[in-house]
């Protein structure tokens, strides 16, 4: 219990005053020393009971305030248990924080399945994200970042390096907050893995644009790359050749040997093709023994030298399946600027060569000239099947 500086000062106050009538009772007199040191000591007591009351006023105010502050830390210290718990508990999610105030960051246990490294390297070194991010989405993380500096929410798909899986993909979220300044106070944010996902999108992708038996580029993917060889052809002024190969009695290994046999020796006849040309140089199935393959920067001698080069190869004899099986090919080539400065022109063109080289003896070349223009084809022609499949 508290005694008020009032009770003390009154307490002192009655002592001096009862001591001075008891003196007075005595000796029927007053004693000026002693009422000056009654009134003294009245004063001094009076102005000790209001530093006291004071003083307990401040002490209890100091009291509350602390209790407060104990109270609040222990809110802080539940939350901050809580806070961790929750970043420790879930080996699937991956959440993370980052405070700009203390330059700390917190991730969540998920971190160490999808990236590899603990979670306690993560949290001592934020660094390690730039140290795992591919070299091709490097200067998109970096663009990432400035983006959440300045206060922007960003959701990037990243390819990462795992140490010891290798590449992988993530979903990278992230949303900065400010604080009541509009100082950037914290950003948190979220990993997820979608490399089945990506994974999923790059085989859908190959399924359109590239041939499911032989796995070269399909007439889809051919397409693009024919127009865009057209622009760089004539930007620079270098010339553009395609190359339009046909084997010749296909069908006669079909029905001799089966389609399964056929399968095979396509796909023999495409590794071979592709011995015979440039890394740089593009192939493509077309149709069913069709096969296209464009030529950038390359003259007239060097296509030719190429062509020779097939025939020769692919003409070898092939063993499927216990049996020996042969293949000639016709070929027909078309030239850009001369043949034509448009995709439909040197299509068109190509197609009448090869249709020439066929009707002439087959297993061979031909370059078109103006005289191959009224060259008529019986069938559909390549580029009429090309446009129904575009």
């Amino acid at each position: 219990m508290n005694i008020s500086g009032k009770v003390v000062t009154s307490t002192i106050a009655v002592v001096a005053v009862v001591n001075l009538v008891y003196f007075f009772s005595l000796t029927n007199s007053v004693s000026i020393t002693g009422l000056f040191f009654t009134i003294l000591i009245i004063f001094f007591s009076w102005d000790f009971g209001r530093k006291y009351d004071t003083t307990i006023k401040l002490y209890d105010s100091i009291k509350v305030v602390n209790e407060k502050l104990q109270k609040e830390k222990l809110e802080l210290t539940i939350k901050y248990e809580d806070y961790e718990q929750f970043f420790t508990s879930f080996d699937e999610a991956i959440f993370f924080s980052y405070n700009y105030n203390n330059h700390q960051a917190m991730f969540s246990k998920g971190i160490e399945k999808l990236i590899g490294y603990t979670q306690t390297e993560f949290n001592n070194n934020k660094d390690i994200l730039k140290q795992i991010v591919h070299n091709e989405d490097f200067l998109e993380f970096n663009k990432a970042l400035r983006e959440l500096k300045h206060g922007k929410p960003v959701r990037k798909e990243l390819k990462i390096i795992h140490p010891k899986i290798g590449e992988k993909w993530v979903l990278f979220k992230a949303q900065p907050f400010r604080n009541m300044d509009g100082m950037l106070e914290k950003i948190n944010g979220q990993f997820e893995d979608i490399t089945r996902q990506k994974e999923l999108e790059l085989e859908l992708q190959r399924m359109a644009f590239f041939d499911e038996l032989t796995d070269i580029p399909n007439r889809k993917m051919l397409d693009r790359q024919i127009q865009k060889a057209l622009v760089r052809s004539k930007r620079h002024q270098h010339n553009f050749s395609i190359m339009f190969i046909d084997l010749d009695d296909f069908k006669k290994v079909n029905d001799t040997l089966g389609h399964d046999a056929g399968d095979q020796l396509l796909i023999d006849v495409v590794s071979r093709i592709n011995q015979c040309i440039r890394e740089e140089d593009l192939i493509s199935r077309i149709g069913g023994d069709e096969f296209i393959v464009m030529f950038e920067e390359t003259g007239k001698d060097e296509i030719e030298q190429i062509a020779e080069r097939i025939i020769k190869y692919v003409a070898e004899p092939y063993k499927i399946n216990d049996y020996s099986a042969n293949i000639s090919l016709s070929i027909g080539i078309s030239m850009y600027p001369n043949d034509g400065e448009d995709k439909e022109k040197l299509i068109k063109a190509a197609d009448k060569a090869m249709y020439y080289a066929k009707n002439n003896g087959k297993n061979n070349y031909q370059i078109y000239t103006e005289d191959l223009n009224d060259v008529e084809i019986n069938d559909k022609g390549i580029f009429n099947k090309w446009m129904e499949v575009l």
